[in-house]
């Protein structure tokens, strides 16, 4: 398998939302979300697109308090955290990022709205540096996120990664897999897939497998035959 990212139209969504608000007018918010089911590719574009634009980033858990929160965003600076001096640390980040324009990414965001205190944390680095800071959550955070009124109106571009379509599993076929695959067999892993990136990265990677072990350069569908695509998919082993 080819370590490549494939442009499917999630991708191109995330790129151009980032690119807007990397752009934006003055006085135009630069908060973003991004969200979706798991498996569907927001892990390997975000890295992507974080590498690209060399961005903080911040994984969030379920004990961070908004202490611990700039402690680990001071960490990715490389500057030590500041026991029990939260308004110093956030002077540090928000210049750093001004000064390197360097966005901040948050993933795991979900973990953020039960603590008030934290997102207006974060609300204040992005309005005192004036660079992105984009959260990264699962499906359903968006409408949990409407009752935090002055964080939502922050919020001007958002990208809700959806399943693949058949299109997308065609691009990412090519994109990914040494051998080719036909169009028959693309249609059964695309369908008990349900579109999820995940799963058709682990069935191509079955294809390839079973491509090189019997010498073919192609895998058409009855060559595929009946083998199980994934662990959750629907043929016999």
């Amino acid at each position: 398998m080819k370590n490549r990212l494939a442009p499917v139209k999630n991708v191109a969504a995330l790129q151009a939302a980032y690119e807007s608000l990397e752009t934006r007018d003055p006085g135009v918010p630069g908060m973003g979300l991004v969200h979706g089911e798991t498996g569907a590719g927001k892990t390997t574009a975000i890295t992507w697109l974080m590498n690209r634009v060399n961005a903080i980033y911040v994984r969030a858990n379920a004990t961070w308090t908004p202490s611990s929160m700039l402690g680990k965003v001071m960490n990715e600076l490389g500057a030590e955290e500041m026991q029990g001096r939260s308004a110093a640390m956030v002077d540090h980040i928000v210049q750093t990022m001004a000064v390197d324009g360097r966005p901040l990414f948050v993933d795991e965001a979900d973990y953020l709205l039960g603590n008030l205190k934290m997102l207006e944390t974060l609300r204040d680095i992005h309005d005192i540096s004036g660079m992105p800071v984009v959260l990264v959550g699962m499906a359903g955070i968006a409408k949990r996120l409407a009752a935090r009124k002055q964080l939502l109106g922050r919020i001007s571009q958002w990208v809700e990664f959806a399943p693949c379509d058949q299109e997308d599993a065609g691009i990412l076929a090519r994109t990914v897999c040494e051998v080719a695959v036909d169009d028959e067999l693309l249609v059964k892993l695309h369908a008990e897939s349900r579109g999820s990136m995940r799963l058709m990265v682990v069935g191509l990677s079955r294809i390839e497998s079973l491509a090189r072990g019997n010498g073919w350069t192609s895998v058409s569908a009855d060559q595929w035959g009946t083998r199980q695509l994934f662990l959750a998919g629907r043929g016999a082993a």
